[in-house]
């Protein structure tokens, strides 16, 4: 069991494979296919183009979650890019195996253009802007207007804008980014996330009068279910969350 869960840490940690380009039959691939199909239902309407993706803590399989959705709406012939708003803990890099440079925060201060702070990836099919260089005034920066400028211009530029945010509980910064968001979509480790403090996120979400559309549940144990077991596994649904929670 131990071997076992080793194994899913470091699939899970390999940011750069994405399970439904490699493993496109699987059920893995199946349930983000549903995910998808929820996601355009809720979007007829084009009124949910700017989807945040948050935790309550680190480790819920937030990036990989979003690199495999975004890699799905981009086999759609869906123009969809991913933001790195994670500024403290970038990961968006490592999934298209990059340096995290000439990225948001290089440009939000003039050192790059529009046109260089968008990069595409052609086997992905999928636009991606990296966090960029390092900085300490992280809460600045998700207040700045040319923050709120870009996200504007990239709505009008792609179908889906996906942000890559920090867990709620951790830092204040998803609280700022959900201000840029049309939704916010919240990430759940199934078998390891404590419901108090789930719930806590949650709570403070609503206080802030986020929009939350949904939940996924990660790290999925598909072979108590009954079901193929695969390195991990997920879950989407749009039920109340603290129903999810509970039930």
């Amino acid at each position: 069991m131990r071997r076992k869960r080793l194994f899913q840490k470091e699939r899970i940690m390999d940011y750069h494979y994405l399970v439904t380009k490699e493993q496109p039959s699987s059920f893995t691939t199946e349930a983000f296919q549903k995910t998808l199909v929820n996601l355009e239902y809720i979007n007829v309407d084009g009124n949910f183009k700017v989807l945040q993706f948050t935790s309550s803590l680190a480790g819920a399989g937030k990036t990989t979650f979003v690199a495999n959705l975004s890699y799905l709406v981009g086999q759609k012939n869906k123009k969809v890019v991913i933001v790195d708003l994670d500024l403290r803990k970038s990961k968006i890099h490592r999934v298209f195996q990059v340096a995290n440079e000439n990225g948001l925060t290089d440009y939000l201060s003039g050192k790059i253009p529009y046109e260089k702070v968008v990069r595409f990836d052609e086997n992905l099919n999928i636009s991606y802007i990296v966090s960029g260089e390092k900085t300490n005034a992280v809460v600045n920066v998700l207040e700045a207007q040319k923050l709120k400028d870009l996200i504007a211009k990239l709505r009008q530029d792609f179908d889906y804008v996906i942000l890559d945010s920090p867990p709620v509980v951790a830092v204040s910064d998803a609280l700022y980014i959900s201000r840029i968001a049309d939704g916010v979509v919240f990430v759940v480790a199934q078998n390891e996330a404590k419901r108090t403090t789930i719930n806590e996120a949650i709570q403070t979400l609503k206080q802030n009068n986020v929009n939350i559309l949904g939940t996924v549940f990660t790290q999925v144990d598909l072979k108590n279910s009954g079901l193929y077991s695969y390195a991990y596994g997920y879950n989407y649904g749009y039920n109340d969350l603290e129903d999810d929670i509970k039930n």
